[in-house]
């Protein structure tokens, strides 16, 4: 881990062929090592803020459109449901007393954890409202 005296551990990305030096600095200070060192990895992608706005923009055009939700956060909570984004809350005997909507944001989810909840949320959404949910993008 970089410390306050000490450069930033090296970077790499997944390619097609395996991990690769994400820059040239990488690469110099990776060949300091000798083969079969090991290293831990921690995935550093992010969130896709055009596909986070994409989803609000799909919840709010859906409570205007439909007055069915009292706000997009509401809905938010109903399509967390829905698509088993839950935790189970439980008493001091250990046992199942309800469910509380497990959180998206975006230290609690990786890009391809969203795009799966995204995928699913958007399906849910447009089953309910009879109509492609995001079909306002077409019209964009």
């Amino acid at each position: 881990m970089a410390g306050r005296n000490k450069p930033p551990a090296p970077m790499a990305v997944l390619a097609r062929n395996g991990l690769a030096p994400a820059t040239s600095w990488d690469a110099e200070t990776l060949a300091q090592f000798p083969p079969g060192t090991e290293f831990d990895l921690v995935c550093r992608t992010r969130r896709s803020l055009p596909q986070h706005r994409t989803y609000w923009r799909a919840l709010s055009k859906a409570v205007d459109a439909t007055g069915r939700w009292p706000s997009p956060e509401a809905l938010h909570t109903a399509l967390k449901v829905n698509c088993g984004r839950v935790e189970p809350i439980m008493d001091l005997k250990g046992r199942i007393v309800g469910m509380r909507p497990d959180s998206t944001a975006f230290d609690a989810m990786t890009q391809a954890e969203f795009r799966t909840y995204f995928d699913a949320a958007m399906s849910a959404l447009s089953e309910a409202l009879g109509y492609d949910a995001l079909a306002w993008m077409e019209a964009a």
